[in-house]
């Protein structure tokens, strides 16, 4: 049911947002980690809480961030449940090595005008250190459609298992598209993906983030097409980095 955000033209390949697709609602509280982009009152991105002041998200998701407010502990985006806390953005920092043609180091950091106030509905994710084994079972989430073509947008966080694909596999499916820092995620007989609204949100494995939703084809969770993603463990080090050398 998850779809990758950014999507790409045809079976091929060209920028669509992504939703999780064939997926179902995620147990509430679940994921303290999951941070939704919202923009005038609808999802712009998702992201994922990797320190107490910062989001890592998809460096695609950039347009008009201005105005988004960033929902910390929240599954249903339309109620009140009193475990969300809204924080605004105060810098946007792109990855050095971002390509906008390619979604290539499709990263992007969100450093927070207030710290997260951590607890069990709202918490930081590990990154992953060591890159993913194929056939690695791992769940995305989101608030992305869930059908497609047609976007039909839930209220409550979704979440899919889906399973690490070979980097052979995904570089047989889209042709010089695929680069060593983009990972592929998918279930061989398709209905399960991410999608449209999707994009920037986190791919879990064995408890840690490896994957930042990014892109796929324009359908989603087509058959032998599986979502690509921006590859944490190849960026694990910009992010710490990063998060170090900025200011308190």
């Amino acid at each position: 049911m998850v779809s990758s955000c950014g999507g790409r033209v045809s079976a091929a390949l060209q920028g669509v947002e992504r939703i999780i697709i064939g997926g179902k609602p995620c147990i509430a509280s679940s994921r303290p980690y999951q941070v939704a982009l919202v923009k005038d009152g609808h999802i712009h991105c998702g992201g994922s809480l990797v320190d107490k002041k910062w989001v890592l998200t998809a460096a695609h998701c950039n347009k008009d961030l201005g105005s988004v407010r960033v929902h910390l502990g929240d599954y249903n985006l339309k109620t009140n449940e009193g475990t969300e806390q809204i924080r605004g953005v105060k810098n946007i920092i792109m990855h050095p090595g971002y390509n906008s043609h390619l979604k290539d180091n499709d990263f992007m950091l969100l450093e927070l005008d207030e710290p997260a106030e951590l607890n069990s509905n709202v918490s930081t994710i590990s990154l992953a250190t060591q890159c993913l084994a194929p056939g690695t079972k791992c769940t995305v989430s989101g608030w992305g459609t869930v059908t497609t073509p047609e976007k039909t947008f839930p209220d409550e966080l979704q979440c899919a298992d889906i399973y690490s694909v070979s980097k052979d596999s995904c570089k047989e499916r889209y042709r010089g598209s695929i680069t060593e820092n983009m990972l592929c995620a998918g279930v061989e007989e398709g209905g399960r993906d991410a999608c449209q609204g999707d994009s920037g949100g986190p791919l879990v494995c064995e408890g840690m983030l490896h994957g930042v939703i990014s892109w796929g084809t324009d359908v989603c969770a087509q058959r032998g097409y599986p979502g690509v993603y921006a590859n944490v463990c190849k960026a694990v080090q910009w992010v710490r980095d990063t998060i170090r050398d900025r200011p308190t």
